[in-house]
Parts: structure tokens; sequence; C-alpha cells
């Protein structure tokens, strides 16, 4: 192996122990009161290491929503796989549960997507990074745009627009989630967390749905 090979593979592995330590410090802190500092002390490395391999503590949590992008994308297109092409029903509530699950199970990488949407961070990182999170998260919202095509298609749902349509489900889906997340709204709705997320992908569904000739209404 070439000694530019071993410096190459070095550089990665010393990059990705840094992102795994800021993954634990934003987790434990959260972005804001997170310092390069608090990084640096957990990957054992100089502060000054840090911005070898990025500009700032706002290039570092962009690289981060990178890599919980792409595990989110990863577990979408396995759930989504799972599910018949003449199913865009089964594949649209497979793809919710994902999502729940993602949310579930990597909460530090889903808050950091939350970090991410909620803060202007953007303006501290370069175009290209910022143009790789916007086509990383299409790739999201285009699993959901594309089951609801394939219903328009087999006219099983309404004709409309699947891109904003699958934006309407996503809005619901992450309001469901937001308000079983207060505990004092919880307490207001009575209902468990998990149930009424899938309650709100019921009825996203049965407004995506071609009504029966008996349903229709009556002028």
């Amino acid at each position: 192996m070439a000694p530019i090979d071993r410096r190459d593979q070095e550089r990665a592995r010393r990059k990705q122990e840094i992102l795994q330590a800021a993954r634990a410090v934003f987790a434990e802190s959260g972005f804001e009161r997170a310092t390069v500092d608090a990084v640096a002390r957990r990957a054992e490395i100089g502060k000054g290491t840090i911005y070898l391999y990025f500009e700032n503590k706002e290039t570092i949590l962009a690289e981060l929503v990178l890599q919980a992008l792409n595990e989110l994308v990863l577990r979408l297109r396995a759930a989504a796989d799972q599910c018949s092409l003449l199913h865009p029903d089964q594949r649209l509530h497979a793809l919710a549960d994902a999502y729940l699950a993602f949310a579930q199970n990597a909460p530090d990488y889903f808050r950091l997507l939350n970090a991410y949407d909620h803060g202007s961070f953007q303006a501290g990182i370069s175009a290209g990074l910022r143009e790789q999170i916007v086509a990383e998260s299409n790739r999201t919202l285009e699993l959901v745009a594309q089951a609801i095509a394939d219903g328009m298609a087999l006219g099983l749902f309404a004709p409309g627009d699947a891109r904003q349509l699958a934006g309407v489900i996503w809005a619901a889906l992450n309001g469901a989630r937001a308000l079983m997340a207060h505990p004092v709204r919880r307490e207001w709705v009575a209902a468990d967390a998990t149930d009424l997320y899938r309650a709100t992908m019921t009825l996203c569904l049965k407004g995506l749905t071609c009504p029966t000739p008996g349903e229709r209404s009556v002028p």
C-alpha cells in the first residue's frame, strides 16, 4: 500500500473519531452549549487538530447531519423495499414506522436534524455542504412522494401534487411527534404517543384515498 493511501486512511479515521466525539458532546450538552474544546477533550486531541479537519462547529454539525440523513435514507429505503409496489398505502405506513423507529432508536441523530432545521447554522458552512444536505433531505421526501405517485397511477389515491402531499404527511407526522414530546400537551391529548402518531398517518392516508362510488358526496 502506498504511503499516500495510509495517510488518507489515517486522516479518514481521525475525522470519524472527531465526529463520534462531537456526536456524544452535542447529545449531552446540546449544539448551542457545546464547544470545540469539549469535542477535543472527548476525542483526546488538541483543539487545533480539529481545525485541520473542520472549519468550525457548524461544519461538524453539518457533517453529522449528513451521516444522520444517510442513515435515515437507508432505513426508509429498506422499509419501502419490503412492500409490494401494488400496495403504496402499506409502503407509506412502513415509511412512517421507519421514521418513528429512527427517532426512537437514534435520538441523538434525530435531535441533530432538528437542531440544524431550527437554527441559523447554514450561514457557517460552505455552499457545497449545504447543497449536499438539501440533496440528501430530498431523498427522504422522494421516497414518500414516489409511494404517493404510485398510488395515484394505480387509481388508489386521488390525483394531485405527490411532492406537495409528501410534505404534508411529513409535517403532520412531525407535528404529532412534537405534540406528544411536550408533557403538558401529552396529558391534554390523553393518548399514547405511538398510537397518536400512527393515527395521524392513517388519517393522512384516508385523505389521499379515492372514495368509492358509494362514498362520494352528493351535490
